[in-house]
């Protein structure tokens, strides 16, 4: 099984977790994932599990916040890219003003 590995060594997430953990960031809920890839919610919620798992985060949001620390996603904030080359991912997060 191909799997992507984080340069800080760091958790091994498959493929198919990675994909699931893009859309997770983006913001899709299970069923829509689970559309977006054809496969059924049930999968979808096993496979972030496991991935909240090998993060050892509390909750999703919590997951999401752990892979960007972990270098597995790059967040793009208001056009602006904070560079990390060690990331798989971005995840464009609108800019909001206070």
């Amino acid at each position: 099984m191909l799997q992507q590995k984080s340069l800080t060594n760091g958790p091994v997430l498959t493929l198919r977790e990675h994909e699931i953990l893009e859309f997770i960031a983006q913001g899709l809920s299970t069923k829509e994932v689970a559309q977006h890839i054809d496969i059924a919610p049930r999968t979808v919620d096993r496979h972030v599990e496991n991935v909240r798992l090998k993060l050892r985060a509390k909750n999703r949001t919590h997951m999401v916040a752990c892979a960007v620390m972990e270098g597995l996603l790059q967040v793009k904030v208001g056009g602006r890219e904070d560079s990390d080359p060690g990331a798989f991912s971005r995840v464009d997060i609108p800019e909001f003003d206070d």
